[in-house]
């Protein structure tokens, strides 16, 4: 089985082009949670460059934003963006909750993370604009 991993920050409807880890798809949430204090909370864009920054070695190459509607995607529509026994990740950079849709051998289901609670990282928008 391939250890991929497809990554998408997206904040509102505005969805960044996608991380394509090869090798490390495992361990995708780690690795978005380790590259927070490179991300910027509102520019999903910027978060893919400051990914690559913090994890040059582990990024193999960037693929296309998907089309409109992709926020009312399942997860057939993610398996057919990114083939099948691969993982997509969608971090939502308001809430900073990561949805996946898993590797193929766990279909169809969908697996919440939430990287708020982490101690010295982003933090979601809203308390951000607080600030």
């Amino acid at each position: 089985m391939r250890d991929e991993a497809l990554i998408h920050f997206h904040y509102g409807r505005h969805i960044s082009a996608g991380v394509h880890l090869a090798h490390e798809g495992a361990a995708a949430p780690d690795l978005v949670s380790e590259a927070a204090p490179y991300l910027d909370p509102k520019h999903p864009g910027r978060c893919v460059v400051g990914f690559c920054s913090a994890h040059p070695g582990a990024v193999d190459d960037i693929t296309n934003a998907p089309p409109r509607g992709w926020e009312n995607w399942g997860f057939g529509e993610w398996d057919d963006w990114f083939g099948r026994i691969n993982g997509v990740y969608l971090v939502d950079l308001r809430s900073l909750k990561v949805k996946q849709y898993p590797l193929y051998s766990c279909a169809p289901l969908i697996v919440p993370c939430d990287l708020s609670g982490l101690p010295g990282r982003l933090v979601p928008v809203e308390e951000w604009l607080k600030a």
